[in-house]
């Protein structure tokens, strides 16, 4: 069992290694199994999870997941640190949420006349036949 620890040490490469020797190593234990040669089935499990361990970390990686783990392993990953959801979000001032109200409005009163023509288009219509 390989633990996340020791994983967030290893640089891109070595994971990408990692994650293919695994991956070998499934496909073998699997094909073992199939045979009947395998003694210990729990082998595949380990393997599999090991494969998701592998995975996470570099998923954590790109995604800037959790830094003070890494900080922890003694190795910080390559990436940008991604802002906040609060700090991206624009505060409207109170001048623009003036403009929007506005027009609202006018997209409102467009709309009513519109329906104020079809109505008249259709009652037009029904006059004539």
């Amino acid at each position: 069992m390989i633990k996340a620890r020791s994983l967030r040490g290893m640089d891109a490469e070595e994971l990408e290694t990692r994650l293919k020797e695994l991956k070998e190593e499934l496909f073998n234990l699997r094909f073992q199994h199939a045979t009947g040669q395998l003694d210990d089935p729990m082998k595949i499990k380990e393997t599999r999870r090991d494969i998701a361990r592998v995975c996470t970390v570099m998923t954590e990686r790109e995604y800037g997941i959790h830094p003070e783990a890494f900080e922890e392993a003694g190795r910080l990953p390559e990436f940008e640190s991604i802002e906040e959801p609060e700090e991206m979000a624009a505060v409207e001032t109170e001048a623009e949420e003036l403009e929007d109200a506005e027009e609202l409005a006018e997209e409102a009163v467009d709309v009513a006349e519109s329906e104020e023509q079809l109505e008249e288009e259709v009652e037009d219509e029904l006059k004539d036949i």
